[in-house]
């Protein structure tokens, strides 16, 4: 071996080595997306076994927690939160969990607790759940998205409504 290439070869496992180095997550990731990939699948064989529509919502929702969580997985999380609350629109626990879901997506958070109020009436058994959707809505904007004109809004649209019960407290002293 010449004095000359030792330096070649000592650039050359240096290379190798960090390269091995960077790879590294994406090697050990294997057997944490493969559990991620069976802990969906038996979601959606829960989704498709469900017995009534609660019990289905409840399902597409955790569907969508472990869909949040992955990298670029916003819309599909999206999707199925939108989905759970079509069919259980009326669930003030589908709304918290998507709120906790999209935490770190306040965009997709928005658009869909917008969709989920234009789709439900804001009285009657499903009151609850919008209430709960307009108080999310003016902490997003209160908080993340800075509106403050949007969040007064939403603010007097949640006094208009009222406390839950049926009991409202606008205009009593």
């Amino acid at each position: 071996m010449q004095d000359r290439s030792l330096p070649l070869i000592l650039a050359t496992a240096a290379f190798l080595a960090v390269l091995l180095w960077r790879v590294r997550p994406s090697l050990m990731a294997g057997r944490r997306r493969r559990a991620s990939r069976d802990a969906l699948r038996e979601a959606r064989a829960r989704i498709e076994t469900a017995p009534d529509e609660a019990a289905r919502a409840r399902a597409i929702c955790d569907a969508a927690d472990l869909v949040a969580t992955r990298i670029g997985g916003g819309v599909s999380a999206k999707g199925l939160y939108l989905r759970a609350l079509r069919s259980d629109g009326h669930s003030v626990d589908l709304v918290a969990r998507a709120v906790t879901g999209l935490a770190k997506r306040p965009r997709t958070l928005e658009a869909v607790l917008w969709r989920h109020l234009a789709s439900v009436p804001w009285t009657g058994e499903s009151g609850d759940a919008a209430r709960a959707s307009l108080d999310a809505l003016r902490a997003l904007y209160d908080g993340p998205l800075k509106n403050a004109v949007r969040a007064r809004a939403l603010g007097h649209a949640r006094e208009a409504l009222g406390q839950p019960g049926g009991q409202n407290t606008v205009g009593s002293a």
